[in-house]
């Protein structure tokens, strides 16, 4: 009973969705010209919106999520305190942000920098870089006109290497560590300046690499020509050449810069991947029974070209309403070209199933009546995951989905208007029997005037129209049908099948339990970029330190024993933390107490001591970053103080930092918050998860509806489910494997195959459903004829559509094109093999009834299941 409630409700649904579509498909049938003419119009006029085309490379605003607490906290820091970095700048102590800074590290080729001879070159590297100048309307801007600076001048971190005092102790190798001990200058932290180093503890024996900061100020947000002197400073660094050092270099703005050129010189490749998809379409196309009337191979032409101005359209129209270009996006016309292919291969399908039909009317309405539904429950599965992925707190993904979810809607439209209008003319010129290449009319081969003509002659110029699918369809449509049921219809292939999957699983499962979470910097450039070369060298050689600061941002009585005791708990039980240095803080209310300015003989006493004799010595400085005093009150109203973590390279680490950190502020009775710079990137590595996990989980939700709605049988639920949630594990779990880890580039591809891995289970279970036969077997080969060949071409036509992907030298294309191969080979497995398995060992079974109803069933789907899997395109 529950199965003939399921099919008599899905019948009725399709009825009356295929009665609109044929309605619709007649209309276009009457006036193809004017679906056109109006179509490519449309397109056109929406084109325009691109000249407000807005890139966004802004790695923060992009890559980390919106309202962030980092975020704000980082606005709470400039707020509270002020910019001295044009007058007081400490590198710790300074920035609500990373900062303005160009930066190069220096490798020694002897492999010692603790040499005088390199030394020496560091020291002329060094005068180089200051000595950079720009011209702008006749003023000569250098370095010291816009660096940030402290007592001694320009603030650049590591100038003390080439020192008198620091060459001395290299030459009697008494170089301190990690301390150095300047006379001038105070001791110096530089564990973080050194890379590949060994020392005893105490001492510095030898390292590979040394790097210079130089600290560009801050204080003024539109400072002129900075932006001028990096773009020379990195002119000048190219040119750079010493027998002795290396070099690598970087300033604040080569990620954004480089991230810009990268993906534009990245999106030449689709240029490539137009060409190939027209190529595989024509030839796809191309009908068995070579004949001139009957050939479809020119209609390839406009089924790509339809999805191609979809994506110039989509594009004009969400640029002109304001939503930026991120760098991902750049992957979506490689998307869309496949979608709207394997659309067209739907289409396609569809209109062989109409062969034999009275009218071209009669043609396009049948075409529409099952493929019109085949094609938008594919698409409307696809622009809803996309839709949930709309709602994720990171911009890249959120402007991605949208992108593509109206990409893939204008698509749609444009399959459904232009390409469909372009059938209709194809079978008006198959329905007076003109020639595919001239539209002359040519006569048939049978005709009398014909019967002694060349078989060259009839093969050109004779032809007639095709009266069946078999005669309409082309060598690679009846391939899988032929081939596929030899492989998965045999006991012992079921059972190697079977074992082979459970491999996969057991596999995956192992890779999700090792993935990693966050977006390694370098890996948003090209491996050929300046900036690729210098965050290897740092990330490889260079420790990395974060400096952590514990604001209190409301006015305190600092004197007090009680609010002393409490700041020292908290720093102490901030340095009791595994990942934080024990030995290291940066605490002004310590040094203060230890100097002999200190006064606690009450509020009044403790403020003005600090301000005008503690804040005013040269020793006690630094500290003038950390303190706001109102002068009027003499309270203090802000005020911060620093720890240091240990060298965290694991992301999983630094993200486990923050959280930590902030629970540490918690704990304190009075308002604390804790900071850095860097937690505004460390917080994508605690939100990635928990944002894939709730994103996946509102498109499979969405998805699973639609497929209720437009396929409601609780056994194709079932099927889709388990073959759905089996791709997404192993999707998650090859990741690392493919060197990818959990970030929001990969997120963005995880959302992107829910809808795809649903089409790609869905048809060949409904195949199975309403296939005739006494056996499981029988259904199951007969499911595998009607869908086996558009989920072929499905699959190849995503493949062609992101094999050139495999030459970008950007990352986030080369991880597109891997998790897109894994899509397309998982989805394309699970759809042609462990399905036909399960289904044909534990499948429905289907009682006489059934197969009485299934025929009339067949007649209004065959071709809406022998295209439907096509849509498996980009997945």
């Amino acid at each position: 009973m529950q199965r003939n409630t399921c099919y008599n409700f899905y019948e009725k649904v399709e009825a009356n969705i295929g009665a609109v579509f044929a309605r619709y498909g007649r209309l276009v049938a009457r006036h193809p010209w004017k679906v056109i003419l109006v179509t490519i119009l449309v397109n056109g006029l929406l084109s325009i919106g691109m000249i407000r085309l807005h890139v966004e490379t802004d790695v923060r605003t992009v890559y980390t999520p919106m309202n962030s607490e980092a975020n704000k906290d980082s606005d709470r820091v400039k707020t509270l305190f002020p910019d001295l970095s044009g007058s007081n700048f400490v590198g710790l102590q300074q920035l609500p942000d990373l900062g303005r800074q160009a930066e190069v590290i220096i490798r020694a080729v002897s492999g010692n920098v603790l040499d005088a001879s390199v030394l020496a070159e560091v020291e002329k590297i060094y005068n180089y870089i200051r000595e950079t100048t720009i011209n702008k309307m006749g003023t000569s801007i250098k370095f010291s006109d816009i660096c940030a600076r402290n007592a001694f001048g320009c603030a650049i971190e590591g100038d003390f290497f080439f020192s008198p005092e620091f060459m001395s102790a290299v030459r009697t190798d008494n170089v301190t560590f990690p301390y150095f001990h300047h006379s001038t200058l105070g001791p110096i932290y530089y564990e973080s300046l050194v890379g590949a180093f060994s020392s005893n503890g105490t001492h510095l024996i030898s390292a590979q690499m040394l790097r210079l900061t130089f600290n560009i100020r801050t204080d003024k947000p539109n400072f002129e020509y900075i932006v001028s002197w990096q773009n020379e400073f990195v002119s000048r660094m190219k040119s750079f050449y010493s027998p002795t050092i290396e070099i690598t270099y970087m300033h604040s703005k080569s990620m954004e810069d480089e991230l810009d050129r990268n993906i534009s010189g990245d999106i030449v490749l689709f240029s490539i991947t137009f060409t190939l998809m027209i190529t595989y379409a024509c030839f796809a196309t191309f009908t068995s029974r070579c004949d001139v009337v009957g050939q479809r191979a020119n209609l390839g032409y406009p089924g790509v070209i339809a999805a191609g101005i979809a994506i110039t359209s989509s594009f004009g129209f969400v640029s002109a309403c304001g939503l930026s270009f991120v760098s991902i996006v750049g992957v979506v016309p490689f998307l869309i070209i496949g979608i709207g292919v394997d659309d067209m291969f739907i289409l396609l399908s569809g209109l062989a199933g109409a062969q034999g039909k009275g009218s071209v009317e009669d043609k396009i309405a049948e075409t529409m009546r099952t493929s019109g539904v085949a094609i938008t429950i594919t698409s409307v599965t696809d622009l809803l995951a996309f839709v949930a992925g709309a709602s994720s707190v990171f911009i890249s993904v959120r402007n991605f989905c949208i992108y593509t979810g109206v990409a893939v809607i204008f698509c749609y439209l444009n399959q459904a208007t232009l390409f469909l209008a372009c059938l209709a003319l194809h079978e008006k010129r198959v329905d007076t029997n003109r020639h595919f290449m001239t539209c002359l009319p040519v006569g048939t081969k049978d005709e009398g005037n014909y019967q002694e003509k060349s078989r060259i002659y009839k093969l050109c110029c004779t032809g007639s129209p095709p009266k069946s699918r078999t005669e309409a369809e082309s060598f690679l449509d009846k391939f899988p049908g032929w081939f596929i049921p030899k492989l998965v219809l045999k006991l012992p292939l079921k059972i190697l099948i079977l074992v082979i999957f459970a491999g996969y699983l057991a596999v995956s499962i192992y890779g999700i339990t090792i993935i990693e979470q966050g977006l390694e910097l370098k890996h948003l450039v090209s491996e050929t970029s300046y900036f690729y070369k210098y965050r290897h060298w740092l990330d490889d050689n260079f420790r990395s330190f974060t400096p952590v600061s514990f604001v209190i941002p409301n006015t305190v009585l600092y004197a007090s024993n009680v609010t002393q005791d409490n700041i020292d708990k908290v720093l102490k039980r901030a340095t009791s933390n595994p990942s934080v240095k024990n030995n290291f803080q940066i605490n002004w209310l310590t040094s203060y107490q230890q100097s002999p300015f200190y006064d606690d003989s009450s509020e009044y006493n403790f403020v003005s001591s600090l301000e005008s004799r503690f804040l005013a010595h040269p020793l006690y400085q630094r500290f003038k970053n950390d303190i706001v005093i109102d002068t009027v009150s003499k309270r203090i109203t802000v005020s911060r103080f620093y720890v240091l973590s240990e060298n965290l390279k694991s992301t999983t680490q630094q993200g486990q930092l923050m959280l930590d950190m902030r629970d540490v502020a918690k704990s304190s009775f009075i308002s604390i918050f804790a900071f850095s710079p860097a937690f505004i990137f460390y917080e994508q590595y605690v939100e990635v998860l928990p944002q894939t996990l709730q994103t996946v989980g509102i498109a499979v939700g969405i998805v699973f509806f639609v497929t209720v709605l437009f396929m409601p049988h609780p056994l194709l639920l079932i099927y889709v489910t388990i073959t759905v949630v089996m791709i997404m594990i192993g999707i998650l779990g090859f990741l690392p494997f493919l060197g990818l880890t959990l970030s929001t580039i990969t997120m963005i591809h995880i959302i992107m195959s829910v809808g795809f891995s649903v089409d790609y289970a869905a048809h060949i279970c409904h195949g199975f459903m309403i296939s005739d036969g006494n056996t499981r077997n029988e259904r199951v080969k007969e499911a595998v004829m009607r869908s086996g060949a558009p989920i072929f071409h499905g699959a190849a036509s995503s493949f062609i559509g992101i094999i050139t992907l495999v030459a970008a030298t950007s990352y986030i294309f080369r991880s597109f094109f891997g998790v897109m191969v894994l899509v397309i080979a998982f989805g394309l497995a699970h759809a042609i093999f462990f399905l036909p398995v399960v289904l044909s060992l534990i499948g429905p079974h289907k009682n006489k009834r059934d197969n009485t109803r299934t025929e009339s069933i067949n007649s209004n789907n065959l071709s809406l299941e022998m295209q439907a899997g096509s849509k498996m395109s980009l997945t």
